[in-house]
């Protein structure tokens, strides 16, 4: 990397970190109900994204520095709070472990796969870590602290994570769009979709029977979790189901890759799918004779070539052969070796 490219880099992670900062300000003035610190942070993106795109140094950098720019824009001293400041540069930094990946686009279904367990744990261990320093350092309860601290921030970033981080990465072109993902993403996002307007309209419901304001916040995060946990078990039916529907559909393209090496003894995988009793198993059947007329086609064309070149030589050592023995230069060769010939027998 030159040094213009990596100032401009670390121009992009200072002002990601500046913004981080100010949106953290600006949400920290409304509290999620029932707690005195968690608030909703679709912000949070900033430092993941960071660390997808530049690396876990750059994703720590956003997140620490980012969090401790918002304590001091509200006239709080960040150092008592460093854990909370190293717990949001570590939800930076764990997602970064795709930075590698995202250089090169993530192009296949265990990439996106792995890309969601990093957001999930992005989401969790950093706050299990800052949860457990506010029991330990400050004396808080560990039940309130979970119920109210590490519940309402772990909820809200995941959702805020699983689904805005693969929208910015699929419109900064980092994710391949191929079968495999494009259905799994789609179909993450349904499942997102139907969980997230079903806890709604649970809320709506509720609040037509003026019962929210009477319910426990820690009911409120418990639905939120269940929530989750449902897109979750989305997201891991989506990514059996897409492996199951596009397998087939890979093994037929991975085929078609290998007729055109001429590599016909590698299609083994054409017998199992040919065993199918539906579309793509007839596709397959088909597949396979094509393949094996092909094979039977190029072998004969090429005994056809080998007979052209045996006969194309033959006929050209002829004419060889005859421009040689018509020559002026070989008919007195001959000659002379005719009159050698006679002078050996007279004087034999």
């Amino acid at each position: 990397m030159s040094r213009a490219s990596a100032y401009r880099k670390w121009g992009y992670i200072l002002a990601a970190a500046a913004a981080y900062g100010l949106a953290n300000y600006l949400s920290g003035k409304k509290y999620l109900p029932g707690c005195s610190f968690a608030e909703l942070r679709p912000q949070i993106c900033m430092p993941i994204f960071a660390g997808i795109a530049w690396g876990p140094l750059a994703g720590f950098f956003v997140g620490a520095i980012g969090d401790s720019t918002g304590y001091l824009l509200a006239g709080v001293n960040p150092l008592p709070l460093w854990y909370w400041s190293v717990a949001n540069g570590l939800m930076g930094g764990i997602p970064g472990m795709m930075y590698r990946t995202a250089k090169r686009h993530l192009a296949g279904l265990n990439d996106i796969k792995r890309l969601y367990v990093l957001l999930i744990l992005a989401s969790s261990l950093p706050y299990v870590f800052a949860a457990a320093m506010e029991c330990l350092i400050k004396g808080a309860p560990w039940k309130a602290t979970f119920q109210f601290v590490f519940l309402p921030i772990f909820t809200t970033d995941a959702l805020f994570a699983i689904i805005l981080i693969p929208a910015f990465l699929l419109l900064t072109g980092r994710v391949r769009m191929t079968i495999p993902t494009s259905l799994f993403i789609l179909s993450t996002y349904l499942a997102s979709m139907v969980a997230l307007c079903t806890f709604a309209a649970s809320m709506v419901a509720i609040w037509g029977r003026n019962a929210l304001s009477e319910m426990a916040a820690a009911h409120l995060y418990s639905m939120g979790i269940m929530t989750l946990l449902s897109i979750l078990i989305g997201f891991a039916l989506a990514a059996f189901f897409v492996k199951r529907m596009t397998e087939p559909i890979m093994a037929l393209t991975q085929a078609a890759d290998r007729i055109a090496d001429e590599q016909y003894g590698e299609l083994a995988q054409l017998d199992t799918l040919a065993r199918r009793r539906d579309e793509l198993g007839q596709l397959a059947s088909a597949f396979r004779q094509m393949a094996a007329k092909i094979h039977s086609r190029e072998e004969r064309l090429k005994t056809e070539v080998r007979r052209l070149h045996i006969e194309i030589d033959e006929a050209r050592q002829r004419r060889e052969v005859e421009r040689i023995t018509g020559s002026d230069y070989f008919k007195s060769l001959k000659n002379r070796a005719a009159q050698m010939r006679l002078m050996d027998k007279q004087h034999g």
